[in-house]
């Protein structure tokens, strides 16, 4: 286990958080009349100070269908990124997506999101959103932590990993939805073997892990876009992930990582 405890030059050596990915992503209706092309441009040139590199990528779709899954290519999305490549917006047609690897906490995620947004209204009228999310992506790599899993999280988001059973399982992918008056949790939980992909958007590591994904969301339409509502419904959407994270976390987590 490890001592949780200050070091002697006053630093916590508690592990780093295991929450590698943040991401909000606010959809609208189809707008008439929307070139994304021009839009993006229009956009780089206010937000390019913080998100100086720009990629253009082709969005990717994937159906199951009774051959297996297949990917179709689906319409554009513009990539903005900081230097060190710790931020990106992306924008398409119908979304705008912030997300981060340098997740440091609510206050200082929600007013990089609401500038963007804002900046993006200067060009497109936007009046309300379709679908708000908030997402969380934390992984547990480190062998002893994953061999501790029933030490650090509830038994119930561990599904059969929990169970007592002699058997090695070689991977293990758990979904529940949660829905509220005021917003919904999407929960997944993953015990994956090495280089194993839950999604595209979440890179593969060398070694088994186990992944545990709160995606808090509320559809619309919303009342309003302006920068009040995007803080009232980001901060709804932070504390059910956030409330749903306590609840499965054990003290012995708490003690452990830095969170």
């Amino acid at each position: 286990m490890t001592d949780s405890t200050a070091s002697a030059d006053g630093r916590s050596s508690k592990k780093p958080s295991p929450l590698i990915r943040v991401l909000s992503q606010i959809r609208w209706p189809v707008l008439s009349g929307f070139d994304a092309d021009k839009v993006a441009d229009a956009l780089a040139e206010q937000i390019g100070k913080d998100y100086p590199l720009r990629e253009r990528a082709q969005e990717a779709q994937f159906l199951l269908t009774p051959e297996g899954v297949t990917q179709q290519v689906g319409g554009a999305l513009h990539k903005f990124t900081s230097g060190d490549g710790s931020w990106v917006v992306t924008l398409a047609s119908t979304f705008i997506t912030l997300e981060t690897s340098a997740y440091e906490s609510h206050e200082d995620f929600i007013p990089r999101l609401a500038s963007v947004v804002g900046q993006l209204k200067d060009h497109l009228p936007l009046q309300r959103w379709d679908r708000f999310g908030y997402r969380y992506t934390n992984r547990i790599s480190d062998q002893d932590d994953v061999r501790d899993l029933k030490e650090l999280f509830d038994l119930a988001v561990l599904g059969t990993v929990g169970l007592d059973f002699p058997d090695t399982i070689v991977h293990s992918v758990g979904e529940t939805v949660y829905q509220a008056p005021d917003a919904s949790l999407l929960v997944k939980a993953a015990l994956l073997p090495p280089n194993a992909l839950l999604e595209p958007t979440i890179p593969p590591v060398p070694q088994r892990t186990w992944l545990l994904d709160l995606d808090a969301f509320a559809n619309g339409p919303s009342s309003a876009f302006d920068d009040a509502e995007i803080q009232r419904q980001a901060t709804v959407l932070s504390e059910k992930a956030h409330g749903f994270f306590e609840k499965v976390t054990t003290d012995e987590f708490r003690s452990r990582f830095d969170v």
